[in-house]
């Protein structure tokens, strides 16, 4: 019985190291970028390293869509993605996340004429959320009964847990996609 605590409290500091890397990550990816247009071309210029991480021709051909991010949908941001970017090893590159899309669209004179995401969803957020939940109270339920012993709850977690971390992901990426 004294071990849940322990456990719990391992699981949560992996989680919180994992969130504090993805969200320092995020800052250094996009959080010094200044987006400027010149001429015809589009940069991306990083103001911390003092260069341009990617330059990109901008012309009618040029492929601008609007991505439909979890992380803009929390932050309140938005995010173009630029693909085939011929230049570019990885094909793809992205204006933002930034406070206001439209504004950025209208001062760099960018060719995009939809800058809206899909609209809020309660339906599918509440649908996904009991999903979810009904997924991932078996296991949880695991090391709440006394009718299982605390090796075999574990036994079976690592046995099973895989299975179920497919749907749960799944379903936790559909409701936060429609926050």
């Amino acid at each position: 019985m004294s071990r849940k605590p322990t456990w719990i409290a391992v699981g949560l500091v992996a989680i919180s190291i994992i969130v504090a890397a993805r969200v320092l990550s995020y800052f250094f990816r996009y959080g010094t970028i200044e987006y400027q247009r010149r001429g015809d071309t589009l940069v991306a210029y990083d103001t911390l390293l003092e260069a341009p991480q990617w330059i990109v021709a901008v012309d009618p051909f040029t492929d601008f869509s609007v991505k439909n991010a979890i992380a803009d949908r929390l932050l309140g941001t938005g995010t173009l993605t630029i693909s085939d970017v011929e230049s570019m090893d990885r094909g793809d590159v992205q204006v933002g996340p930034v406070t206001n899309i439209d504004q950025v669209v209208e001062t760099l004179e960018l060719p995009v004429k939809e800058t809206e995401r899909p609209e809020r969803d309660p339906a599918v957020i509440a649908a996904a959320s009991v999903l979810m939940l009904c997924f991932a109270a078996v296991p949880v339920g695991l090391f709440f009964t006394s009718r299982v012993s605390d090796a075999m709850a574990g036994a079976l977690t690592v046995v099973f847990g895989p299975f179920l971390l497919l749907p749960v992901g799944v379903l936790l990426w559909a409701a936060l996609s429609r926050v």
